[in-house]
């Protein structure tokens, strides 16, 4: 048993609308011949051949709008459901007119070409019909759920969750939220020590420094009469824990390493 899927709703519509301008093009075609050959011409006939002509932008609006992400703010779903109701009253009109234009016997020369134009609109009507329920059923599943079924699984207020809250929280943030980035640099210790790559001091608070040699190249170790703090590879201080746990070298003589 094939089970319906929601989030097709979208193709089997875009299925619904092609049919339709098939239907529309062969009717208008038909009317130019009733046009020729009918012994007369009035208004009815005239509104179904101009309704196929209005027909051709709503289907094209209701089609495209959809189908991509930059438009789709164009077409919210209640436009949708509004324009397929309109155009499904529409044309029930139209082919009550053609029907009409048949019935007043205007249509001598022509009327089997007349008839088949009323069975074509009967079934675009019904195509209408069919349309404007899938619009129905779209905005109210857009009011239950915040997104359009086969469109985009995105919510509405998609622009108001904030992504560093709740990876997949759908609720607002507010003011007392404070960013998860960068969250730990108020607990680095911002202490300037004789500790870190280079001579001279470094703030192991204010991030990693990277060494910087002013020659250029390989520096040979030093030997230091005096205990000196870690510059490179040379001399140093007895062992302990500088800032954030960081180890010195104890005293010795490293030019033999």
């Amino acid at each position: 048993m094939v089970e319906f899927d929601v989030h097709n709703i979208q193709k089997i519509k875009l299925g619904v609308h092609i049919t339709q301008v098939a239907f529309i093009v062969v009717s208008w075609v038909i009317e130019i011949v009733v046009f020729n050959k009918a012994s007369s011409i009035d208004g009815r006939p005239g509104w179904y051949f101009g309704l196929c002509f209005l027909t051709i932008p709503a289907i094209i609006y209701l089609t495209m709008t959809p189908r991509f992400p930059r438009t789709r703010k164009f077409g919210p779903p209640l436009a949708f459901t509004i324009v397929d109701i309109l155009f499904a009253f529409l044309w029930i009109s139209a082919f009550a007119s053609q029907a009409s234009y048949n019935s007043s016997g205007k249509c001598k020369g022509a009327c089997g070409a007349s008839k088949a134009i009323v069975g074509m609109g009967v079934f675009i009507w019904l195509f209408w019909c069919l349309t404007a329920l899938m619009s129905v059923y779209g905005y109210i599943y857009f009011r239950r759920e915040g997104y359009l079924p086969g469109a985009s699984r995105a919510p509405h207020n998609a622009n108001m969750i904030d992504p560093d809250k709740e990876a997949f929280s759908t609720a607002p943030h507010d003011d007392e939220y404070a960013p998860v980035h960068n969250v730990d640099e108020h607990e680095l210790p911002d202490h300037h020590e004789g500790s870190g790559y280079g001579a001279g001091s470094s703030s192991v608070g204010g991030g990693y420094d990277a060494p910087s040699y002013t020659s250029g190249g390989y520096q040979p170790p030093q030997v230091h009469d005096e205990p000196t703090s870690y510059t490179g590879y040379t001399g140093s201080a007895p062992v302990n824990s500088g800032p954030g746990g960081r180890l010195q070298f104890p005293d010795a003589r490293y030019d033999n390493v």
